[in-house]
């Protein structure tokens, strides 16, 4: 009994540390076609606890996976896609990732 509560309090520790992104920003220029894709994930080591991976989708397909190593800094982290099928009227989607527990997606509609 005594080894579950140890197991339980180390897992319930663990979870305490990872997080998933706190915020997730889109924007879209219609003129480049680009999507930037800005998030919120506050770490201690950006080596050992960052966002791994990001998922665009566009009308519901997925177009996009990229896998990171790191974030930028230990606050935020940026990325950038050349979108050119996207047009008024299209919603994007972005998934993220935390390497440690969690993921946070948004939405968005061309305008």
């Amino acid at each position: 009994m005594k080894y579950l509560l140890v197991i339980i309090l180390l897992v319930g520790s663990a979870l305490l540390l990872a997080h998933p992104a706190s915020k997730v920003d889109l924007s879209f220029d219609k003129e480049t076609s680009v999507l930037t894709v800005n998030f919120d994930h506050k770490v201690k080591d950006i080596d050992k606890h960052f966002i791994f991976e990001i998922l665009v989708y566009l009308n519901g397909d997925q177009i996009i996976e990229q896998k990171l190593e790191k974030q930028d800094n230990l606050e935020t982290g940026e990325v950038f896609y050349k979108i050119v099928d996207a047009k008024p009227g299209d919603e994007i989607k972005v998934s993220i990732k935390c390497n440690k527990f969690g993921k946070k997606s948004t939405k968005l509609i061309i305008e």
